[in-house]
């Protein structure tokens, strides 16, 4: 009754009820009723089911308890619960029952790995990894008072965790001063992974050579870190002398490390002496030829697949994504959505897709895309969300890309970016400028990125003075050097305002070469302008006598003509490799910024989503 009452729970609200019944019936006071709630509550994988573990099991004295044993029972398992949810706060609540469990009962063997499990979850911060590792150290002197070190489970977590917080001394001197007999393969394991992990390959070498018996784990391990590396040779030699049968997670990393280093023959013919192809054996070999635009190889192993997962679809979809196929993208998530696929997309496949949506212009695939998440409950992520607002603002839907921004819970650079950038697209340069504005009060530092879209807005506005201002307090109020795009809006903008010569300045000031893109719009501007002097000084300064620059030279030839000066024009178009040149668009810096967005949209039809 009660074990059938807590499964249809799915929120606090929904347990109070059981758990105030089992409060005012008295039956929480015995140790089944107890322990049946506890052990659901911990091993829910639910956060806020295991801290009404941890408040319910802190609330109670140790009277209501029928023995010592029941007690350490119940604090093991609250810690279990902790450490299972591999969340960065997992850490404060295992430590608190484990101090609440010191101060009412004793630990056993079987606390300790739970509670270091717990702690080394807080790897993925290192704000926290000094505080975790102070607090792992006084748990390993608690393990000597307890008499538990000896037990080979506990010694393989230690080394674990002290490996997980970059102390690879400490875990090396456990390892060391450790009984020959007290350590297992999972001891060597761990250390020789740690030292793989930290990029110290010449340790992880030495403690693989010094191995009793490297099991799959070890071969997989050691051959993987040289491949990784690039050192595919000794990769290839370690390959041929592991022990049989050679496992496929080898396999497929020596695949993955000659497809990484571009020899794609070498990696397919190991693809097909494979004995047993996995999932990941497949994925390896199609993402080898998506990323180098080989796309009907990757696309025919995609089509031969036995069973293919969410990253194989994702993969194939980036590939087309990347190359520029963007219809082959949509047509191949449609094909994905099929009832018969058997595959959900993730987040990644859902960002390859908005980024072809953005691209194509395709506003009725993005809108059925942001209705998909809504619908099926995804949490929109900072990524989701600066995609979605990307797609809005290309598609030229401003207000909803406000609307998908304001929406957000957590807003962070990415999304501001896409926000700023999306406003001056659209010409909307006073809301881009706001936004920059607000960013900054919302206490979120400013990318090269922001600052793309901050001095586009400017251009789009011809806001000479906010654009000054801006570029210079890029690297004086923010530490962000400039990169050539920003010298390309910066020319585009003082060109557009007819300072000509400040944009010439500007050029004989960077500490990079001018590409075409910044003389272009420089040219450019000269050409409206009618300034044959600087264009002049720009192309003998900047443009080499044999330099493949046409439309630059281009621009050049119609500036002397129009100022009559034909002696020149055609001197400069002598100096085009016999005539045959294929003339290019004269594009502004910001044109060529927004050269990615056709207005032409695919006719594709998405099922009706459920």
């Amino acid at each position: 009754m009660l074990l059938e009452a807590l499964k249809r729970c799915r929120t606090t609200e929904q347990l109070n009820p059981v758990v105030a019944q089992l409060l005012v019936s008295g039956y929480i006071h015995r140790s089944p009723s107890l322990c049946r709630l506890i052990n659901f509550l911990s091993f829910s994988r639910n956060s806020a089911f295991v801290l009404y573990a941890a408040h319910i099991l802190l609330r109670l004295q140790h009277p209501l308890f029928a023995t010592t044993t029941t007690t350490t029972f119940l604090h093991n398992t609250v810690i279990r619960g902790y450490s299972l949810l591999g969340l960065q706060d997992s850490a404060p609540g295992a430590l608190l029952v484990y101090s609440h469990l010191l101060h009412s009962s004793k630990p056993d063997n079987f606390t300790f790995p739970f509670l270091l499990k717990a702690l080394t979850n807080y790897n993925y911060n290192y704000n926290y990894s000094a505080e975790c590792l102070s607090a792992g150290k006084q748990i390993h002197a608690h393990l000597h008072c307890f008499g538990f070190q000896s037990s080979v489970f506990v010694l393989n977590t230690l080394i674990k965790m002290y490996s997980s917080f970059r102390d690879l001394h400490s875990a090396q001197n456990l390892f060391d001063f450790s009984f020959p007999n007290d350590l297992d393969v999972v001891s060597w394991n761990t250390l020789i992974h740690a030292y793989v992990e930290s990029g110290d390959l010449h340790m992880a070498r030495h403690l693989f050579d010094r191995m009793p018996q490297p099991n799959h784990i070890s071969w997989t391990s050691i051959i993987s870190a040289y491949a990784h590396r690039g050192q595919l040779d000794v990769a290839h030699s370690l390959f041929h002398k592991s022990s049989p049968p050679t496992p496929s997670a080898a396999w497929n990393s020596l695949i993955a490390g000659y497809a990484k280093s571009g020899l794609l023959s070498l990696a397919r013919q190991l693809f097909d002496e494979m004995p047993c192809r996995n999932t990941i054996s497949w994925n390896s070999m199609i993402s080898a030829y998506a990323h180098t635009r080989h796309l009907e190889q990757a696309r025919s192993l995609f089509d031969q697949m036995p069973e293919k997962d969410v990253f194989s679809w994702s993969c194939m979809i980036s590939g087309y994504a990347q190359n520029d196929q963007g219809e082959s993208a949509l047509q191949l998530f449609q094909q994905m959505l099929a009832e018969d696929s058997g595959c959900t997309p993730n987040e990644v496949t859902l960002l390859n897709v908005l980024a072809v949506c953005a691209r194509l212009a395709a506003l009725h695939q993005g809108v059925w895309i942001h209705t998909y998440i809504q619908r099926n409950g995804m949490r929109l992520s900072d990524n989701l969300g600066a995609s979605l607002i990307d797609m809005y603002a290309k598609c030229g839907c401003v207000e909803t890309a406000v609307e998908v921004f304001r929406d957000l819970d957590c807003k962070n650079v990415s999304c501001w970016n896409a926000l700023i950038t999306g406003l001056a697209v659209n010409g909307v340069a006073e809301a881009a400028l706001e936004a920059f504005t607000q960013m900054q009060k919302m206490k979120t530092r400013p990318n090269n990125i922001t600052f793309l879209g901050v001095l586009m807005a400017c251009c789009h506005g011809g806001l000479v003075e906010e654009g000054r201002q801006h570029f210079e307090s890029m690297e004086n109020s923010f530490g962000v050097e400039p990169e050539i795009k920003h010298y390309g809006c910066m020319i585009d903008l003082l060109g557009r305002a007819g300072l000509l010569e400040e944009a010439e300045e500007v050029i004989r000031s960077m500490p990079m070469e001018p590409d075409l893109t910044v003389l272009g719009a420089l040219l450019g501007a000269c050409r409206i302008h009618g300034n044959v002097e600087v264009a002049n000084r720009v192309c003998n300064r900047f443009l080499k006598p044999k330099s493949h620059a046409p439309s630059c030279r281009i621009l050049l030839s119609h500036i002397y003509a129009a100022a009559g000066r034909w002696t020149e024009a055609s001197r400069v178009r002598a100096t085009l490799h016999g005539g045959q040149v294929k003339k290019e668009a004269g594009l502004s810096s910001l044109e060529l910024l927004q050269a990615n967005m056709p207005t032409d949209t695919p006719n594709y039809h998405f099922r009706d989503i459920s």
